[in-house]
């Protein structure tokens, strides 16, 4: 495989390293795609437990500042993207660490070996103990602080951090199950990573895996999605008073704290109130009428009930999640 391409003749040494870096990293997503869970992430590993950190972030916000600093006590897994199998062991991958050198042009990058850096070599099994979202806040006067993070609230702030999510099988489950694991997702509001080592360091020791109320509801046969990248973009659909309704294809989804959340390709749709209550009631074909009284028994009478239950109906068919399944009464 020519994982170099066409490197441009006009490239001084840091350029064609940086090309090379960055097309060796895609290669290697595009062959644990479908395989492995792949976060947008560093990770950092005891050397004595392989208990692993993975550190959450979108590009250039902190994940390889991150991991120079705290790899130099504990094990570099990677800077970039952390793949996990199902069993939440993370793939070593000791990639190069990009530094920028121009800050005015973030491609600008000089390439530095972990050996170069003085990192530690990751151990042989880092398996996850910690989740972390990085939000670097630069002007933060207050000390570091680690915030737990409500499911939903996490997977909608994880998934577009990952590569290939819906090729996985059930992917929100293998979200939710990494949460479940990690003792829950937080999140690390700091202004400098060297002010939150030892935070993280003692979380990552502490950290115990915590079970969360959680409902899968994965699609049936007929309900899967075919297109895996589907986007979910709204489009007008009219709904006919007298057809059944269904739930279109999805590529998965879970219910937490009242909620649902729902994925179609790489797009998470979150329904609350009459969404989340009009969707569940779906699972099997069901009419209008009896979906208004079920919204009416959940939720209590109101003088336009009809009104709001049939727009939010419209809503959801708008986005695929109801389609009609057959013509009849309600």
């Amino acid at each position: 495989m020519d994982l170099t391409g066409r490197l441009v003749a006009e490239d001084g040494a840091d350029q064609t390293e940086y090309r090379v870096t960055t097309r060796v990293t895609q290669a290697g997503i595009e062959a644990q795609s479908g395989h492995r869970l792949l976060l947008h992430a560093a990770g950092a590993a005891d050397p004595q437990t392989g208990r692993t950190m993975v550190l959450v972030a979108e590009s250039g916000t902190g994940k390889t500042t991150a991991a120079a600093r705290l790899c130099r006590t504990l094990g570099y897994v990677t800077d970039e993207t952390v793949a996990l199998s199902e069993d939440l062991v993370a793939l070593p991958y000791a990639k190069p660490l990009s530094v920028v050198i121009d800050a005015s042009d973030p491609y600008d990058k000089s390439q530095h070996g972990p050996d170069e850096l003085g990192l530690v070599p990751c151990p042989t099994q880092p398996e996850v103990a910690l989740l972390v979202l990085l939000e670097r806040v630069p002007d933060r006067n207050e000390p570091p602080h680690l915030e737990p993070v409500r499911l939903l609230d996490a997977l909608v702030a994880l998934i577009p951090q990952t590569s290939a999510l819906p090729r996985l099988t059930r992917p929100l489950q293998r979200l939710a199950a990494l949460a479940e694991a990690t003792g829950g997702v937080r999140r690390l509001h700091y202004r400098d990573i060297e002010d939150a080592t030892q935070l993280l360091v003692d979380t990552l020791q502490t950290s115990e895996p915590m079970a969360v109320d959680r409902t899968a509801h994965p699609p049936t046969a007929s309900q899967a999605l075919d297109e895996t990248y589907a986007e979910a973009q709204p489009t007008d659909v009219r709904i006919d008073p007298t057809a059944l309704l269904t739930r279109g294809a999805y590529t998965d989804a879970v219910e937490a704290d009242g909620e649902v959340l729902v994925l179609i390709g790489a797009s998470p749709i979150r329904l609350s109130g009459l969404g989340a209550t009009i969707w569940l009631a779906t699972a099997e074909p069901v009419g209008i009428e009896d979906l208004i009284r079920r919204c009416v028994s959940d939720h209590g009478s109101h003088p336009d009930a009809r009104r709001l239950i049939e727009d939010a109906i419209g809503e959801l068919a708008a986005y695929g999640l109801l389609v009609s399944a057959a013509p009849g009464v309600g």
